[in-house]
């Protein structure tokens, strides 16, 4: 006779509900990403839910919520290339925004070389965040670096800047870091100084610091490096030169 392991039996499921403003605006914000509405209710109550992949997004309207001050709910997803889904995502926003929003509400997180997750926010203020399921560690390793002590100052200031701009969304913070490592780095290699000011290049274009840019511009054509080593730092680090 075949025994059933009743204490490991499924027989619950569990559904987290994500609040959000308005049902209509949030279920046609995620269609918009390539999702499909498969359920959605405005009476008596609003509900709706979105799916794509195998994955489903449940929404329930909250009365009086405010997205702009609502960003403490959120889930994980689990895809199998983040990067292609990122690129998507941007693309889509292109389309129907006319640019990719990396703040307010909606926004989307950069995801830049080194990183496997980016995080995005919807119309009611929830943060999804995508995760690549085949490298789940390599995030870990990217962030460690700012700790390895077998660095030189520089290129630990490096690290940490990196560290700052991708997984804390904070690019003033990277920005100092920067700015802080290159007024020390007389003696420090060449394509390390290279690669501190490209990375400033970036946060100053995100950042719409036109001055700075164009001071990084000039201190990298003051290292007196090839073409080719800066074509390959520039796409290293996936910046317009």
């Amino acid at each position: 006779m075949e025994m059933t392991d009743e204490k490991n039996k499924k027989e619950w499921t569990t559904v987290p509900i994500l609040p959000c403003v308005s049902i209509v605006e949030t279920l046609s914000f995620w269609e918009m990403l390539g999702f499909e509405i498969t359920y959605k209710q405005t009476r008596p109550y609003q509900y709706g839910v979105v799916a794509r992949g195998g994955s489903e997004l449940h929404f329930g309207r909250v009365r009086g919520m405010e997205a702009v001050n609502y960003e403490y709910s959120g889930c994980l997803v689990m895809v199998p290339d983040a990067g292609k889904v990122y690129q998507e995502f941007r693309a889509r926003f292109k389309e129907k925004l006319g640019k990719v929003p990396h703040s307010g509400i909606p926004r989307i997180s950069r995801m830049k070389p080194g990183t496997t997750r980016f995080t995005l926010t919807d119309v009611s203020g929830n943060s999804i965040i995508f995760v690549d399921g085949r490298e789940t560690d390599k995030d870990q390793e990217t962030w460690e670096k700012a700790d390895n002590k077998d660095q030189s100052p520089l290129q630990k200031s490096i690290a940490m800047a990196i560290r700052f701009r991708d997984y804390k969304e904070d690019e003033q913070a990277a920005a100092k870091t920067l700015d802080v490592a290159l007024r020390k780095a007389e003696n420090e290699d060449k394509t390390d100084i290279a690669e501190a000011w490209i990375l400033q290049l970036d946060l100053a274009t995100f950042m719409d610091e036109p001055d700075l840019a164009q001071e990084c511009r000039t201190r990298l054509k003051e290292l007196g490096l090839t073409a080719e080593q800066l074509k390959s730092l520039f796409q290293k680090y996936d910046v317009e030169g």
